[in-house]
């Protein structure tokens, strides 16, 4: 009875045992090209993650399943690789193959970021190189493996050599690349006198126009290195510049000082009368330039090229501002002067000295105003010149009178008299008057004799 027990328990733990006994299984990861084995590689059981391959490619896998189940494999650059194993199954050397994909080039200028054709580039990885020329549209495509890592060299003509690495994953991969040009050459532009930079100045090497200069005074050109070449700028205003410059390798900027071109030109000045005015002051952009001569001309001055300010001014006339322009066709600037204005007081009154107000004041026909209470009227008028004053007034005589503004007064009171119109009916009022006075004066004295007892004096009647 002991004895059968004693077995029946051996038994049973010897069945427990190999119940729970754990399954290794070895599995060997290798490039199915090769052979070569592959670290790194994710192994995967029924979807959950387990681990990597070692540096010799495999990795130990313990379990203690009951049944079959799903392995997969998976690496940047290959195929996911899957089986289904026996859950008894210790072994298994999984040939994953290399997966392939597209690696596109776009190579651009990187001034004026258009394309650059005829760029050759060149891919080296792994067990890889190839060679290929841009398109017109700077693109180039190769076909790589995934999961690796490749330099791209790229070189075209006058651009400076480009150097990249580049990692290539499991999808197409699309690079952008910017070349530098080797032949830049830039041309700064600048003002002699002020040192401000010139835009809008025209720039050309070896006769070839490469534009205005921008406004900070630049153009950008492309010549080749180590050589001379001619550069020649004009602009407006400015003397023509030209000149052969050797240009070394590191010589990037070349700068330019313009000079203005000069511009002889004197000015005349002359009245309204059209004679000249001499001692009239000259003033150019706010500088006095001297005073004109007896024939109202100065001496000759030199302007840059260019828009400019003149100013005649003398006592007696109106102060004249011109502006001009110095160019080629510039040689006699004339300034015409008006008189100056007077500050005229024209004075009426009767011939008993009392103010006459409201008379009409009239000069070369040109209505000036009324006076005023005191009997003036005050207005402006152009001096060196003789007027017609006209004064009237209702009940007045009118008065026309000559009188000369001289040439720079300032001011000046003009005196007229004014008569009062004779009026014929109160003439005849008067004489009227008279007579009947004398009328009644007559018969007065007949009164008188007849009471004295004297007779009238007879009249003798021829």
């Amino acid at each position: 009875m002991n004895w059968f027990r004693t077995v029946s328990v051996l038994l049973l733990l010897v069945a427990l045992c190999g119940f729970g006994q754990a399954v290794i299984l070895t599995v060997t990861a290798v490039d199915d090209t090769s052979g070569s084995p592959i670290s790194g590689v994710k192994i995967y059981v029924n979807g959950l993650y387990e681990g990597e391959t070692n540096s010799v490619g495999q990795y130990r896998y313990e379990h203690g399943l009951d049944e079959s189940f799903r392995l997969g494999l998976e690496k940047t650059g290959y195929i996911q690789w899957q089986s289904l194993l026996s859950e008894t199954q210790t072994t298994i050397r999984a040939e994953m193959s290399p997966r392939a994909t597209a690696l596109t080039v776009t190579v651009y200028d990187a001034d004026t970021l258009k394309p650059v054709p005829d760029a050759l580039v060149k891919v080296t990885g792994e067990e890889y190189v190839n060679s290929v020329s841009t398109g017109i549209g700077g693109i180039v495509s190769f076909n790589v493996r995934a999961g690796a890592i490749y330099n791209v060299e790229v070189r075209a003509i006058n651009y400076d050599p480009l150097y990249k690495t580049v990692e290539v994953e499991n999808i197409a991969k699309a690079v952008d690349y910017r070349l530098i040009r080797d032949d830049v050459f830039i041309v700064e532009v600048e003002d002699q006198d002020t040192g401000a930079a010139l835009s809008g100045v025209d720039v050309y090497i070896d006769d070839i126009f490469f534009g205005e200069t921008s406004a900070e005074g630049k153009v950008t050109s492309f010549v080749e290195r180590e050589r001379s070449h001619t550069i020649r700028i004009t602009g407006n205003e400015y003397l023509a510049y030209s000149d052969e410059v050797y240009i070394a390798s590191d010589m990037l900027v070349y700068s330019v000082e313009l000079s203005k071109t000069l511009y002889p030109v004197t000015v005349s000045v002359y009245g309204v009368d059209k004679m000249p005015v001499a001692g009239a002051t000259i003033l150019i952009d706010g500088k006095n330039s001297g005073t004109t001569s007896d024939y109202g001309r100065t001496g000759i001055v030199y302007l840059d090229a260019g828009l400019h300010e003149m100013q005649a001014a003398k006592d007696g006339f109106t102060t004249v501002t011109k502006t001009v322009t110095a160019d080629d066709t510039l040689q006699d600037v004339i300034i015409e002067l008006n008189y100056a204005d007077t500050a005229v007081t024209i004075t009426v009154h009767d011939k008993d000295f009392i103010p006459v107000s409201g008379a009409s004041v009239s000069a070369n026909d040109i209505y000036q105003g009324i006076t005023k209470a005191d009997g003036t009227c005050a207005t402006p008028l152009q001096s060196n010149v003789v007027y017609l004053i006209t004064v009237r007034k209702e009940g007045y005589t009118p008065v026309e009178v000559t009188r000369e503004i001289p040439l720079g007064a300032t001011e000046i009171t003009f005196d007229i008299e004014m008569n009062k119109v004779f009026n014929p009916l109160v003439f005849v009022v008067i004489i009227g008057v008279i007579l009947v006075g004398a009328v009644f004066y007559l018969k007065r004295g007949n009164v008188s004799l007849k009471r004295r007892g004297k007779r009238p004096p007879k009249t003798r009647h021829l």
